[in-house]
């Protein structure tokens, strides 16, 4: 998904299309334009061949299916992963059974890590690049289509993939407040977590902002 792609394809669309767009994506989760069917026949088309949602992903599930793991191949072929992490209904009490039920997205939101941990994988491969906001988005966006399918939703997102966040932060807070817009995921700021390896200068800078993360 190219953002600055997609608002090129809408220039010369009425103002709303952008709203209807958005829904497309983040709330009915469509993995292909043809089924966005509230918009015209033609501007489907045009959108399949500018801006394709499907990603270049390998899906790998475990046994139980409470854990998945997404290894996606990137536009310049570099590789990331991402895991999905059910967690089951904790109450026995039939009426609650869901309501706690949780679904936790880990993203990465780097390719490859400038830190090099000696006890991190991630660390031993280096640092290629930072992650785009929206190939952080992607991410939680193919995950929930897959939950989708299983009548379930992502109800938390973690940065605790490959990469440090606070290496990222533009990108990332980009992606958070893409994903917490309520015309598009709609996700609660406090179902966001940033797992760091201490980068002192991101914590402060991310207490100032307007986010309950």
């Amino acid at each position: 998904m190219n953002l600055t792609q997609l608002k090129e394809v809408l220039k010369g669309e009425p103002n709303f299309r952008l709203k209807q767009v958005k829904k497309a994506i983040f709330q009915d989760l469509i993995e292909d334009w043809t089924k966005a069917t509230i918009l015209p026949l033609s501007l489907r088309k045009k959108l399949n061949e500018k801006c394709p949602l499907a990603l270049n992903a390998k899906l790998f599930t475990s046994k139980d299916e409470r854990t998945a793991k997404a290894l996606i191949t990137l536009k310049d072929n570099l590789q990331i992963e991402s895991v999905l992490i059910r967690h089951p209904p904790r109450s026995k009490n039939f009426l609650l059974r869901g309501k706690d039920a949780r679904n936790t997205v880990c993203v990465s939101s780097q390719v490859g890590c400038p830190l090099g941990c000696m006890f991190c994988a991630t660390g031993k491969m280096g640092f290629k690049r930072n992650l785009e906001a929206l190939e952080i988005v992607e991410q939680v966006l193919f995950f929930a289509r897959y939950l989708k399918k299983l009548r379930e939703k992502v109800t938390n997102v973690v940065f605790m993939g490959m990469g440090e966040p606070f290496l990222n932060y533009d990108n990332v807070l980009e992606a958070i407040r893409i994903l917490n817009e309520k015309d598009s995921f709609c996700l609660g700021a406090r179902h966001f977590s940033i797992s760091t390896v201490g980068i002192i200068e991101g914590i402060k800078k991310l207490a100032k902002e307007k986010l309950q993360v």
